[in-house]
């Protein structure tokens, strides 16, 4: 794929179905050679989120949170959501890219994306929870101004982080 072949846009609720497939897909891949307790909390997981917030984006998201996602052709190739967690703090859930599409700057277009809605609100803190299971969305994070604030192993035996960002709004105009 062409590195810029792909644009991004907000959710909408057509898009319900292949982004939560998605999401399911990249993370039951990101546990597929792991142990079989590892496996059984990340499927647990993913029936919780279905139940939260993964299987009805729209109602989770909007109108006080955004979701945006990438698309390559007809396809949608990546997402990335912010939900309100305070004044002005959000909690970004659901990076997820296509493998194929992976290391193309979707994920960097994205998360600009969320960046450049969150300053124009006056969102001051962005803050993330990731696992050592997504070790290259940890990577990823931390490479983007993300910092680990708190980490702990949950029942499954992963371990889990926080992670934070203060968004500056020092912009220069040249």
């Amino acid at each position: 794929m062409d590195k810029n072949n792909f644009y991004i846009r907000i959710f909408n609720k057509e898009d319900q179905l292949d982004v939560q497939k998605m999401v399911v897909n990249g993370l039951t891949y990101t546990a597929k050679d792991r142990t079989d307790n590892v496996k059984n909390g990340i499927a647990a997981y993913l029936e919780r989120s279905i139940k939260e917030d993964l299987g009805n984006i729209y109602e989770h998201y909007f109108p006080t949170g955004i979701f945006f996602v990438a698309i390559s052709g007809t396809n949608i190739v990546g997402c990335l959501g912010a939900q309100k967690e305070g004044t002005s703090t959000f909690r970004l859930k659901r990076l997820s890219v296509k493998m194929h599409y992976r290391n193309q700057g979707i994920a960097r277009e994205l998360l600009n994306n969320v960046e450049i809605w969150s300053r124009e609100r006056k969102v001051t803190k962005l803050i993330l929870g990731t696992s050592e299971v997504q070790k290259d969305a940890l990577r990823f994070w931390q490479k983007s101004g993300f910092q680990v604030i708190e980490s702990e192993v949950v029942e499954s035996g992963i371990e889990v982080f926080s992670l934070i960002k203060n968004l500056d709004f020092n912009f220069n105009d040249g």
